[in-house]
């Protein structure tokens, strides 16, 4: 007896935008004609989220306009807007946002060495720990449905600065000794007997006459020549020949 029933009854939906018409009304029981005039489907992808809506409109603005769909300034709608609406037209909508985002980054400190001349070499103290400066940096951040497609840095700021650590380092050569070397055979590689130096101390040995110097480890004593150290054949023949038997020089912690 309803309009609703009869379409019901056979299967047939209608959509709020469709035009329909029937005559006689249902109510008389005698039989209708029911005549169905379909809106325009066009199919609508706002953002990622596809929705079929329809319409009586030509143009795609008024159809826009129709369904209270709002563009922003910087959003992207495919196609143009003076496009004529076809059925199953497909409009695609890119919702473009613009926002500042702001990023703090540390700046690292520089290490400055100093010569000390007053500290023992191979010792070092601090002088000033340092410290980490910061800056903050600003970006442009586009995003097109949610997701960043670019960030562009626009503004740089220095919030502190950083302070530079000091490191004093030492460069005193401490002389331990001066006089002659001599070698013997009963010990090898970078060895030498002295003493007095402790036993298992490391010892640059410097030839006086031609600066060239070997880096020894003591572990013998017993000297009864007059020789301040005396090192193993692999040691002396790196600043002298080993026909020379005996060449001065200085002794230096290492």
């Amino acid at each position: 007896t309803t309009l609703n029933e009869m379409l019901y009854d056979l299967g047939v939906i209608i959509y709020p935008e469709d035009k329909t018409e029937i005559f006689p009304s249902p109510e008389f029981k005698l039989g209708s004609r029911i005549q169905i005039q379909r809106a325009m489907p066009v199919i609508v992808n706002d953002a990622g989220k596809t929705t079929t809506l329809r319409t009586w409109q030509k143009q795609l603005n008024d159809f826009l306009e129709e369904k209270k769909i709002v563009l922003g300034d910087k959003d992207k709608i495919e196609p143009d807007l003076t496009t004529w609406l076809r059925p199953n037209q497909q409009i695609s909508i890119t919702r473009v946002a613009e926002t500042e985002l702001k990023e703090d980054e540390v700046i690292p400190y520089k290490t400055i060495n100093k010569n000390n001349p007053d500290l023992e070499k191979g010792k070092t103290e601090i002088i000033s720990a340092g410290k980490t400066g910061k800056k903050t940096k600003t970006y442009l951040v586009r995003r097109e449905n949610g997701q960043e497609v670019s960030r562009q840095l626009i503004n740089e700021e220095i919030v502190s600065k950083p302070e530079d650590r000091v490191v004093s380092v030492g460069t005193k050569i401490i002389e331990l000794g001066r006089g002659t070397a001599s070698w013997y055979d009963r010990i090898s590689g970078n060895t030498a007997a002295h003493n007095t130096l402790p036993m298992g101390s490391v010892v640059r040995v410097t030839a006086v006459n031609s600066g060239k110097s070997v880096v020894v480890r003591i572990v013998d004593r017993g000297i009864q020549t007059g020789a301040v150290i005396d090192l193993s054949a692999d040691a002396f023949s790196q600043i002298a020949s080993l026909g020379a038997g005996l060449v001065p020089v200085v002794i230096t912690k290492e």
